[in-house]
């Protein structure tokens, strides 16, 4: 009867830690900007795979601009796709709220994922958090699923507004106190 306890005890603890070593495979990469198909080929020379969502051209600003209205950014613009009942949602609009707020080349707006649900689709957005980051062209150059650290976010709009010369000042990743908001939602976060 003891060997047959041990085994079992055994394939308990086998079993918590491949459950465990799935999980940190699983949300290694939340929070990280994930570049969209072109991108990925032209900057990491990864292997070809397809993106996800539709066509590459059909990913643009002005999709976006079709349902919500969105004033583009100089540098960037950041989509974020929410939903109400969200907490990091709410800590990740609070946070490109501040970036907005303190980089007069991004431009932010929250977007509720179930009352558009087109925009969901177009985008290929499976949970939210997900962030959507265009560049000043308007042209769809990756997404963060998750709630970024405010470093990750720092890290994400750095090359995109560095990639557009004299678009705005180096992204100062330290939280500052008193800087007003200046963004839009769509309803989800109504007033911050």
């Amino acid at each position: 009867m003891s060997e047959d306890l041990l085994l079992r005890a055994a394939a308990i603890v086998v079993l918590l830690a491949v459950a465990s070593v799935g999980w940190r495979l699983a949300t290694r990469r939340r929070g990280e900007l994930r570049p969209t198909h072109a991108n990925r080929t032209a900057t990491r020379g990864r292997r070809d795979r397809r993106s996800r969502g539709t066509t590459e051209g059909s990913q643009t600003l002005e999709r976006v601009r079709e349902v919500v209205a969105v004033t583009p950014g100089t540098g960037a613009t950041v989509v974020q796709v929410s939903s109400e009942y969200c907490s990091p949602c709410r800590r990740s609009a609070g946070l490109w709220s501040e970036l907005a707020a303190s980089e007069p080349a991004l431009s932010f707006v929250e977007v509720d994922g179930g009352a558009h649900l087109d925009l969901t689709r177009r985008f290929a957005v499976l949970s939210t958090p997900t962030s959507l980051l265009f560049d000043s062209t308007g042209a769809f150059v990756g997404r963060i699923g998750g709630a970024p650290t405010r470093a990750q976010a720092a890290r994400a709009l750095q090359s995109l507004i560095e990639g557009n010369p004299g678009a705005g000042a180096l992204i100062d990743a330290r939280p500052r106190p008193g800087t007003a908001s200046r963004t839009a939602t769509d309803q989800i976060g109504a007033p911050r």
